[in-house]
């Protein structure tokens, strides 16, 4: 059996490659949400986004997953146990693949923003390590995650606006090995093909709650 991907593992190595904490940081820097801003995590996992906005903000902060970490509280997005219009903004970072039922899903996020408030989704770009994972053998279908999120603002009716978080990094045969390894996969990095220049890349859409 493959080992289990390990996403906190891959974090620390894109951080490292980044140079700040990928992707909470950048990303929270797209958003530019006022400090006062009521904010709720859902698939908050381990917390990192949550610690990361908390250090930041005067506003209330919460974050919710099925298998939380310290500071983070039990729940499904299908099922929020927050009352209706309890926060400025709605972050589904990375989680929006992972949920049994998006439209339940998305339904009750709309339901806890108030007006005026930001539904936002995140996922991977197509950019995200094309060439480390080309030169690895292995290209990745263009879009698949971002695709996803397309799909379901629309079928959810909310227009969005679309942001990119890219930043530049150098990809050396050891950090292909390792990301590799987070992904619980069996790839060969040759290393005559690294060090290779690539992008990290955070699709970001943000759709806002009118009434």
């Amino acid at each position: 059996m493959a080992p289990a991907p390990d996403l906190a593992r891959r974090d620390a190595l894109l951080s490292r490659l980044v140079g700040v904490a990928w992707p909470h940081q950048p990303f929270l820097e797209v958003l530019a949400l006022p400090p006062d801003a009521d904010l709720l995590d859902i698939g908050a996992g381990e917390g990192a986004l949550v610690r990361e906005w908390r250090r930041r903000s005067t506003g209330r902060t919460e974050g919710i997953d099925p298998r939380p970490g310290a500071g983070i509280h039990r729940g499904r997005a299908e099922a929020l146990p927050y009352m209706t219009g309890a926060f400025d903004a709605v972050l589904l970072v990375r989680t929006l693949a992972h949920l049994p039922d998006v439209s339940a899903a998305l339904l009750e996020a709309w339901r806890v923003l108030r007006p005026g408030g930001r539904l936002v989704l995140a996922a991977h770009g197509a950019d995200h390590l094309r060439a480390t994972w080309h030169a690895l053998g292995r290209p990745a279908a263009d879009g698949g995650p971002e695709n996803a999120l397309r799909a379901a603002l629309a079928e959810a009716r909310h227009p969005a606006l679309r942001l990119d978080v890219r930043r530049p990094i150098s990809v050396a045969a050891a950090d292909a090995r390792e990301l590799v390894d987070t992904y619980g996969l069996s790839v060969s990095a040759n290393g005559q093909r690294f060090p290779e220049q690539d992008t990290a890349h955070l699709a970001v859409y943000l759709a806002y709650k009118t009434n």
